[in-house]
């Protein structure tokens, strides 16, 4: 295909991925509404509520000295504004809590895959935000310093800095405390977490001009992660070594560092310090994936300002949150329903493309060389596979092996037949969206009909287990059975569908 056509259709993916991520976003979020909602309604005991990024500072009443940065960025904030401009600013901020409404649960289901929800601003967002900004006061009235364990100061050769570098970090840490000073001027709600960022940046900031050697905040604390085999690890390794050589470059090329530029260092600084230390033990690389580039460790705030809601009102509030949740669930069950045949990843990879394509106004046979139609057939991969290679311009093809296939590459004989069951897997664990099964049939063929005669009895058996248990949860495990003696079916010809579901 032409650039310009390649560019759009991966535009008109990505949209698509927006839209089906806005969709999603909308019950998560009605979710946390009616979560903290019934945790701020519950008067027996203190509400626990975690404010993201204040884990990064000591909790108050601590023996610990105050941060010389913040304590400068104290000093020049009350020069600014004074005590009582200061105070002020906090007591309006608890006044904006006190305030805090949710508004009604009124969002409209989805029609189909291609509607995008308006943005709300919504109740368990602000009061959150609200949250941090105070918070974010109240640090910088006893210049907080930073826990021990939400930084590191490595040594070694490589995390020390030239003197270009150092000044380059100066002046963006001026930039940095005059951004912190704007923002308390005029604080908005959404300023709470990226002022306790900031604080914490100015910090550790501060303590690498002091040291002359990178110190940077910990920012793969707490994030999902997966462990790699070991002959899987090295590329891992390369590619963290060339990132943090990279934004050190950066750091020296004489242009001036940005929030974005600084977060790059910041988590290429954190790779390369995990593999740093993997490699000097040999260790398992666990392989953090970010969710963001903000350092975000929780903590616990100082006092808890909830807002001037009776109780009763807002366990109702929590209810209709809860109510409007599970009526967006059950819509988008019905919109992204998976079916064996008719819709699986490769149907709607199919009509994803076509859809991308009529959008453009270009036929299948201009753009791509052919066009392909989705039938029950290509649902099976293999099949659609070949009909790519038939009706479309291939110039390249590729595989990318999955988690499970490098996994097994690395492992001896007797690790390797442990693998071939999730009873005794090393990788796989039993999960709610998988049916039962005693073995995995996507390695050697010759014995998959044995294999999938095995699991067709286990899926049979727990159909009829089902059968017994439909009166108390709804079917639930007699579907789990029937769509176990399913997939089992193609092993017994010598076909594998099944791939078992790794999180």
């Amino acid at each position: 295909m032409t650039p310009d056509v390649y560019a759009a259709l991966r535009e008109s993916f990505e949209n698509r991925l927006r839209r089906q991520n806005a969709q999603f976003e909308v019950p998560e979020a009605l979710h946390r509404d009616g979560e903290i909602l019934a945790t701020l309604a519950s008067t027996d005991t203190p509400p626990r509520l975690l404010v993201k990024g204040l884990g990064l500072f000591e909790p108050a009443r601590t023996d610990v000295p105050e941060d010389p940065a913040l304590a400068g960025l104290r000093t020049r904030a009350l020069a600014r504004y004074g005590a009582e401009g200061l105070e002020t600013r906090m007591a309006s901020v608890g006044q904006a809590i006190l305030g805090l409404r949710p508004d009604p649960p009124d969002d409209p289901l989805p029609m189909d895959a291609n509607g995008s929800p308006p943005w709300r601003y919504r109740f368990a967002d602000r009061y959150h935000d609200l949250l941090a900004l105070l918070e974010a006061y109240r640090l910088l009235e006893r210049a907080a310093p930073l826990r021990h364990e939400a930084y590191h100061a490595p040594a070694g050769r490589e995390f020390a800095l030239k003197p270009g570098e150092i000044e380059t970090l100066r002046t963006f840490a001026r930039k940095l405390e005059e951004s912190a000073l704007a923002a308390l001027d005029q604080p908005r709600p959404d300023q709470g977490p990226g002022l306790l960022a900031a604080f914490a940046r100015l910090e550790a900031l501060g303590k690498t001009l002091r040291y002359g050697r990178l110190v940077f905040l910990d920012t793969l604390n707490g994030r999902e992660t997966t462990e790699l085999p070991w002959g899987s690890a090295p590329p891992v390794f390369t590619a963290a070594d060339a990132d943090f050589r990279l934004a050190r470059q950066e750091l020296s090329s004489g242009r001036e560092l940005d929030e974005v530029g600084y977060s790059l260092l910041e988590n290429a600084a954190n790779r390369r310090l995990e593999a740093r230390k993997v490699l000097a033990g040999r260790a398992p690389f666990h392989l953090r994936v970010s969710a963001g580039l903000m350092p975000s460790r929780p903590g616990s705030p100082t006092e808890t300002v909830r807002p001037a809601l009776g109780a009763e009102e807002m366990q109702d509030a929590a209810a209709a949150f809860r109510a409007a949740e599970s009526g967006q669930r059950e819509r988008l069950k019905q919109i992204y329903r998976y079916h064996l045949v008719e819709r699986n990843c490769v149907t709607e990879l199919f009509r994803t493309l076509n859809d991308s394509l009529a959008g453009l106004n270009r036929s299948g046979t201009q753009a791509l060389g052919g066009h392909i139609e989705p039938t029950a057939v290509d649902a099976i991969p293999f099949v659609s596979a070949q009909r790519v290679e038939r009706h479309y311009r291939v110039t390249e093809s590729f595989e990318l092996a999955s988690r499970r296939k490098l996994f097994l590459e690395t492992l001896d004989s007797e690790a390797y037949l442990a693998e071939l069951s999730p009873l005794s897997s090393a990788i796989y664990r039993t999960n709610d969206e998988d049916s039962l099964f005693l073995f995995f049939t996507d390695t050697a063929a010759w014995p998959r009909p044995l294999f999938g005669a095995a699991n067709l009895a286990v899926g049979t058996a727990e159909a009829l287990a089902g059968l017994l248990a439909s009166p108390f949860d709804a079917g639930r495990t007699l579907h789990h059975g029937l769509r176990g003696m399913l997939v089992s079916l193609p092993e017994l010809a010598f076909f594998n569908i099944r791939k078992g579901t790794f999180r």
